[in-house]
Formats: structure tokens, sequence, C-alpha cells
């Protein structure tokens, strides 16, 4: 009895090999992250730097300034603003510096919880830190000490403290807090990066993981044999 020969199936679609190519706009984005970090470190080690020598001379400037003779203002509660003014801004910038070289990690490897991350941070930073803190630079800031607002006397004298370097590079983040985050909002939602970040359909054949049947011998047959139930070619005639 003959045996009907094995189904031939169809050979198994190559899956895909090596990582994908990163397009230039991820490219930017994570370049632009990389380099706001860099910024941030740069102006929250500075502000770290000065704070003390600002915090002496906002004190003697304060403390001598005739408008004030009698406020009840000592050297702790400028100590206290000097804190608030440079510590903590300083501190933000340096969060926001450690969360932008993460994300920029991940997004170098097209990583998808770290893009949709990418735009909560950045629109943290754009409406926060950059709009917010352009509006503070442009605008008066009010102290408010031991229930007292003062605002024309402590702003002057903490501009006139502040190094004009440190001045500048505080601008120079706010601009790359409001410029980067709209480049990382805008380039992190373009056709060439949405197909970066998409999951790759890893589908194959019928059997995905098994080597195609086509082309090997019936199970229990060696190779060179005649199918089951045929018999062998006869010699050839001498």
């Amino acid at each position: 009895m003959a045996y009907p020969p094995a189904p031939q199936y169809p050979p198994q679609q190559p899956l895909p090999s090596g990582p994908k190519t990163r397009p230039s706009t991820v490219s930017a984005v994570v370049w632009t992250q990389f380099l706001t970090a860099a910024l941030l470190v740069i102006t929250g080690i500075s502000m770290f730097a000065v704070q003390a020598s600002v915090k002496d001379v906002v004190t003697d400037q304060i403390q001598t300034d005739p408008s004030l003779e009698g406020s009840g203002i000592t050297a702790d509660d400028i100590g206290t603003i000097m804190t608030i003014t440079f510590a903590a801004v300083a501190g933000v910038y340096l969060l926001f510096a450690v969360f932008y070289v993460i994300l920029g990690i991940l997004n170098n490897k097209g990583n998808r919880p770290g893009r949709i991350l990418s735009w909560v941070l950045s629109g943290i930073a754009l409406a926060c830190c950059g709009l917010g803190g352009l509006i503070g630079q442009v605008g008066e800031t009010t102290y408010n000490v031991n229930g007292t607002e003062y605002q024309d006397e402590m702003t002057q004298a903490v501009e006139d403290a502040t190094p004009s370097w440190v001045s500048a590079l505080d601008w120079a983040t706010l601009i790359v807090f409001i410029v980067g985050s709209l480049i990382i909002i805008i380039l992190l939602a373009v056709p060439a990066s949405n197909e970066f970040f998409r999951k790759e359909d890893l589908g194959a054949g019928p059997y995905q993981g098994q080597p195609p049947y086509g082309g090997q011998p019936p199970y229990g047959q060696q190779p060179g044999q005649p199918p089951y139930g045929q018999q062998p070619p006869p010699p050839p005639a001498q």
C-alpha cells in the first residue's frame, strides 16, 4: 500500500533582524533632552555655588537700607528667602535634568512609555518652568517676611547681588525649557517617530518558531530512501 507524500508547508516568513533604524526626528529629540539636561545641571550647580555670597550681599544691603529700618528683618529671614530663591530653583533644575537623561535613553531605544513620559514632562516644563519662569522674570517678585510683603527693595537687592553670568544662565535655561519642550512635543508626534515607536509585527508562518516541513522526508524515512510502499529501482544492467 502506497502512502501519500508528506504535505508541503509554505516556508516560514523570516523574522525581522537587527534593531530598527532611528529616524532623525527621534535623534533630534534625544539630543535636545541631553543638551537641556546638561544646561540644567550647569545652572543648578551655579545657583548652589553663589547662594552664600548672594545671601551675604543681600543681608548687608537690606539691613543698611534706611527705608527698611525698624522692619525687623533679620539675617535668618534673608537666609530663608535666599534658600527658596536659589536652592529650591536649583533643586528643581537638577531633578528635571535627571528625568531628561533617563527619558533620552529610553527614547533612543524606541521605548513607548519613555515617549509618553517625554510628552508629559515637556508639557510640565513648558507650562510651569518655561512660561511660568519667564513671567516671573519679567514681572515683579513679592517677598513675604514675617507677614509683611516687600517687593521693590528685596527684588532689587537680589538682582544686584546675583552675578550677571548666573542671571544669563537662568535666562538661557528658561528659553531652552520653552523651545526644547516644543521641539520634543512636535517631533515625537510626526509619522517617522510614530513608526519608530510602533511595536514590531513578528507574525510568521502557520507554525511560528518551527522550521518548515517542505523538503524534509516523512517521519521514520531515511534520506535517500523511496517513499513507503514503493520498491527501490532495479540496479542498472551490467
